[in-house]
C-alpha cells in the first residue's frame, strides 16, 4: 500500500506551481494524492526558519528563484505572476481548507491558488466566502473554532515529520511495522515521487541542439552537488551534440564577495539540513554513483582546483577521491599520494610533486581568480552552475545539479528558455 500527501499553503508560488501538476500525478500513479493543508509560516517559526526566506538571500539567488518560478509556469503552460501584495496572509484560508471534505479540496483549494496567483486577488472575505460555497460550508466557516484547531494540529504534525518547506511530498509505502516515508520537498520533485511509487523515469534520448551552442560548466570540487553534476554533466551535453567547457571557480571566495554564508548547509534548520543529507544520498542512487561524505568536510579545494587548470584530466578522478571515497584533497599527503597512480593512469608529463609546485605559481593562482570573478559577473551565486550559450539568444543560467535535464530541454527545445526577469510579464 501507498500513500501520497501533498503539503501546501497557498501563500507559496511553487505549492501553486505544484497544485497544477496534482491530477496529473494521481493519474500516473493510478491512485489520489491526498491533500494536506498546513500553514507555512508557522512552521517557518517552528524551524526557526525566516518568515520571507528570500530576504536571507543574495540578490542573485533571489533573482533566479524568481526566474526559476516563471520557467516552471512556462514548462507547465500555467499563469503565473508576482502580486504587490505577497505575500498576503494565508491563515483563514488554510483554517477553511483544514475543513473541507478531503473529496472537495482540489476544487476548493485550486480556487484560492488561482485567486492568489492567477487573478491577482487578495484573499479577502468575498475569496473565502467564494470558496466556503464550493466546499460546501456555512459562511464564515474559517472562523470555527475546528477550522483553528485543525490547523494548528496539521502544521504541528508536518513540523514533527521533517517538513521545513512546501510543496512537501510525503511517500508512505508499507503499513505498520513495515511502513517507510520519504518526503520530497520541491515542485520539481515529482519524478522522484512517481520513482518512490514504482513509475520509472523516461531516460533523455539523443536530441541536437543548434550548431554552436555551448556550455559553461562552473563548478568546485568542495560541493558535493558539483560532484554529482560531474559525473553525468559531459553525458547530458553529448546527447545534444553542444560543446561542453569546464570552468573551476573558488566557491567561498565567491560566497564571501557576495555576502552569502561560507557553507550554506550550516545556516540550514536542522530538518532541511538533515533532508539535504538525505537529497545527497538519493540524487547518487539516482544517478547510479557512488558518494561518501568526507570527514574533513567542508574541504579546502584552492589547491585542487588548480590542478584541475593545469591537468582538466584529473578532475573527475579527484572528484571521485573526494565524494566517492571520502578523501580529503584539501590535504597535500594525500593529493600526493591519489597524483602518483593518476600520473601513471593518464601518462602524464609531470610528477606529483611537479604538480604541486606548478599549482602554486602566480599566473595559475591568477586564472582561478579570474574564473571565479567571471562567474560572479555572470551571475553566478553557488556551485555547480551550467551557462547555456546558443547562437542569437541571451545566455541562461541553471544553477544545481539537479537541473541537467533542464539543461537538456534548454539546449535541445525551439522554445528558449527565460533567460532574465525582464522578458517576464510585469507583476
Amino acid at each position: 500500500m501507498t500513500t501520497v500527501r501533498f503539503w501546501y499553503d497557498v501563500v507559496c508560488p511553487y505549492a501553486y506551481l505544484a497544485s497544477t501538476q496534482v491530477a496529473q500525478l494521481s493519474e500516473s500513479l493510478g491512485f489520489e494524492v491526498e491533500w494536506a493543508p498546513m500553514l507555512l509560516g508557522g512552521v517557518f517559526r517552528h524551524h526557526g526558519a525566516p518568515q520571507v526566506p528570500a530576504s536571507a538571500m543574495s540578490p542573485s539567488k533571489a533573482e533566479m528563484n524568481s526566474l526559476e518560478l516563471y520557467r516552471w509556469a512556462q514548462r507547465w503552460g500555467v499563469p503565473f505572476s508576482f502580486s504587490h501584495r505577497h505575500p498576503q496572509r494565508t491563515v483563514e484560508a488554510m483554517r477553511l481548507l483544514c475543513i473541507t471534505p478531503q473529496a472537495l479540496i482540489p476544487k476548493v483549494s485550486a480556487h484560492l491558488f488561482n485567486v492568489y496567483w492567477a487573478e491577482q486577488r487578495p484573499l479577502d472575505e468575498q475569496a473565502l466566502e467564494e470558496a466556503c460555497v464550493l466546499a460546501g460550508l456555512e459562511p464564515g466557516a474559517w472562523q470555527q473554532e475546528e477550522a483553528k484547531a485543525s490547523l494548528f494540529e496539521r502544521t504541528a504534525r508536518a513540523a514533527e515529520l521533517g517538513v521545513f518547506g512546501v510543496p512537501t511530498f510525503e511517500v508512505v509505502t508499507g503499513e505498520g511495522d513495515h511502513s517507510h516515508t520519504e518526503l520530497f520537498w520541491g515542485q520539481d520533485r515529482l519524478d522522484h515521487v512517481k520513482e518512490a511509487c514504482g513509475v520509472p523515469r523516461a531516460p533523455l534520448t539523443p536530441c541536437l541542439a543548434p550548431e554552436g551552442s555551448e556550455v559553461i560548466f562552473y563548478h568546485d570540487l568542495a560541493s558535493p552537488f558539483s560532484y554529482l553534476a560531474a559525473t553525468q554533466v559531459e553525458r547530458v551535453v553529448a546527447l545534444t551534440g553542444a560543446r561542453l567547457t569546464w570552468r573551476p571557480m573558488l566557491l567561498g571566495a565567491l560566497f564571501k564577495s557576495i555576502g552569502a554564508p561560507n557553507v550554506p548547509l550550516f545556516e540550514m534548520s536542522t530538518p532541511k539540513r538533515a533532508y539535504m543529507g538525505q537529497e545527497l544520498s538519493r540524487w547518487a542512487r539516482w544517478w547510479g554513483v557512488p558518494f561518501q561524505q568526507p570527514k574533513a568536510f567542508p574541504l579546502r579545494t584552492p589547491t585542487v582546483l588548480r590542478l584541475c587548470l593545469l591537468e582538466p584530466r584529473l578532475t573527475l578522478p579527484l572528484y571521485h577521491a573526494a565524494w566517492g571515497e571520502g578523501r580529503d584533497i584539501g590535504d597535500d599527503h594525500t593529493l600526493l599520494e591519489l597524483l602518483a597512480p593518476l600520473c601513471d593512469a593518464l601518462s602524464l608529463p609531470h610528477t606529483p610533486a611537479e604538480l604541486l609546485k606548478a599549482s602554486r605559481e602566480p599566473a595559475i593562482k591568477e586564472q582561478l581568480r579570474v574564473n571565479t570573478a567571471e562567474a560572479e559577473a555572470r551571475g553566478v551565486f553557488g556551485a555547480p552552475t551550467f551557462e547555456v550559450r546558443r547562437s542569437g539568444e541571451p545566455p541562461v543560467l541553471l544553477w544545481g545539479q539537479d537541473r541537467l535535464e533542464q539543461l537538456y530541454h534548454a539546449l535541445t527545445s525551439p522554445t528558449p528558455l527565460i533567460a532574465n526577469l525582464s522578458q517576464c510579464e510585469p507583476s
